[in-house]
């Protein structure tokens, strides 16, 4: 549902967040996004903000040890924020680059709204030494679809990368930037209640991942959009994606994805083209994949992966699901026969099918249960399992592997697996000596994240202090970095800080 520069946008922004709000950012402004209960009463006349948000200078926003959305290289400024009743929600910001050599990507795919979602789908590019104006509006009637009747709480998820720089290492401002523009605080805002239905069904709840079917709605020239509702309650980033898609038993061409910030919700519309329709009862096939975004393009397993039927009834050349009348007065819906919940199989060794679709993994953390089944409620088989040991993956079910580990079949969460081979850590690259050595040569030097003067300080290390040295790199500042270890902590410093021993080797 989105071109292949606003999928990697999206990939790019996932494990750098890892709360979707944040307290105490942003300006209160009481008087501002108000939204009138009914924009066709003669009240709900175009309205000026008298006292819009103001810009935001250096203001300053942490995400645990990074400054949003001001950086030494570039800075994503809200400036105004404006709602008119018959348009909708209109924000206003200014990308500046601060560089003198380097381009930026700057995207906004997307913004939630007292806790739903909304796809803002705005990128520009930022030449070096620019300054770039953006807009982005949110119609009137998606605000209404999720119950926003005043905007209490915005969280804009900014995106700026520099596209020449390896997957992962280039983001310049990557985070969430909240505010409260009706004078709330983070702790007291109420998410509106989700918009119930008579014709839903559950298609998965696990307590951490919700989803469900609204309702399936056919429209002329066989459009059929289904209406879904989305809850991630887990600290990461989702994407939801629907696939092998069919309607009374006939494969639709239709592949799509949605992304929910943690802890956010969003209503979500499947559009479909069916020329299949019965009159009476149809069946909706489909799977979902919840899967977490990861920033350095690495695979993920799954979080959930499901599969399901919604049964709809159809009026021909009317909303599915309603009875139409003469006086024009609003159909009422129909209530459906929803297709009972999928429930796990519980395998105890794996089928002809599995066999053959099986994939290779290993368990991503130390110490981790193997159990008889999809949940806590299982008993534990064995002993615990070692990070890196090697599986074999049969099937998903309910956020759960069912596997072969240390020649035993059972089940491991999905959050602890991850498909492919196990890393290893590098070795030393041996130099004149045989291996890299290096001593901190100024007073204190920053063992970070990456090779990035404003990524995560992992350790600050003394004058003297002893590294092993692996390689050197360019990095994001222009200068050298060298990857080093120091103990069991591994890591970058810049390479004016350290004196090394040796020939290292640049990647």
């Amino acid at each position: 549902m989105k071109g292949k520069k606003l999928r990697l946008g999206l990939v790019l922004l996932a494990l750098a967040l890892l709360l979707g709000a944040l307290p105490g950012c942003g300006k209160n402004n009481p008087s501002v996004l108000q939204l009138p209960d009914d924009t066709s009463s003669a009240k709900s006349q175009p309205q000026e903000t008298s006292a819009p948000l103001t810009p935001l200078g250096d203001r300053t926003c942490k995400v645990g040890q990074e400054t949003i959305p001001e950086s030494t290289l570039f800075s994503f400024l809200l400036y105004e924020a404006n709602f008119d009743p018959t348009v909708g929600l209109t924000l206003k910001f200014r990308s500046t680059n601060k560089t003198s050599n380097r381009d930026f990507l700057v995207s906004l795919p997307f913004l939630s709204i007292n806790g739903y979602m909304q796809d803002a789908v705005y990128e520009a590019q930022v030449g070096a030494g620019k300054t770039e104006e953006g807009e982005v509006l949110i119609s009137a009637a998606n605000l209404r679809s999720a119950g926003v009747s005043s905007v209490d709480e915005l969280i804009l998820y900014p995106l700026v990368s520099d596209e020449s720089m390896p997957m992962g290492q280039g983001n310049v401002v990557d985070g969430a930037f909240s505010f409260y523009p009706s004078g709330q605080s983070a702790g007291n805002v109420v998410y509106p209640v989700r918009q119930k239905t008579s014709t839903e069904q559950t298609f998965f709840d696990n307590g951490s991942i919700i989803c469900l079917i609204l309702d399936a709605q056919a429209g002329e020239e066989d459009d059929l959009n289904v209406h879904c509702y989305l809850e991630n309650k887990t600290n990461r980033f989702l994407s939801f994606t629907w696939s092998d898609v069919a309607v009374n038993a006939v494969p639709l061409s239709y592949n799509g994805d949605a992304v929910v910030a943690p802890g956010m919700r969003r209503y979500v519309t499947v559009p479909l083209t069916a020329s299949n329709l019965n009159a009476g009862e149809n069946d909706l096939a489909f799977k979902l994949t919840a899967t977490p975004l990861s920033s350095t393009g690495e695979t993920v397993s799954p979080a959930m992966e499901q599969r399901g039927t919604y049964r709809f009834g159809s009026t021909p050349g009317g909303p599915t699901g309603t009875t139409g009348t003469e006086t024009g007065d609003d159909p009422a819906a129909v209530a459906v026969t929803a297709s009972p919940a999928p429930t796990a199989t519980i395998y105890t060794s794996p089928t002809n099918a599995q066999k053959r679709n099986a994939k290779n993994g290993y368990v991503n953390k130390d110490q981790v249960n193997m159990r008889t089944g999809p949940g806590t409620k299982y008993k534990t088989v064995g002993k615990k399992v070692s990070q890196n040991t090697t599986v074999i993956l049969y099937e998903l079910q309910d956020g759960w592997w069912f596997l072969k580990c240390n020649n035993k079949y059972g089940y491991i969460k999905a959050d602890y697996i991850s498909q492919g081979k196990p890393k290893t850590t590098p070795k030393p690259e041996e130099g004149d000596n045989g291996t890299f050595s290096g001593v901190v040569s100024a007073s204190k030097a920053a063992l970070r994240k990456s090779a990035d003067p404003e990524s995560k300080c992992l350790k600050e290390l003394s004058n003297g202090a002893k590294v092993t040295v692996y390689y050197k790199t360019k990095g994001t500042d222009g200068n050298i970095w060298y990857s080093v270890a120091y103990g069991k902590t591994k890591g970058y410093i810049r390479s004016d800080l350290l004196k090394v021993t040796g020939k290292v080797p640049t990647r």
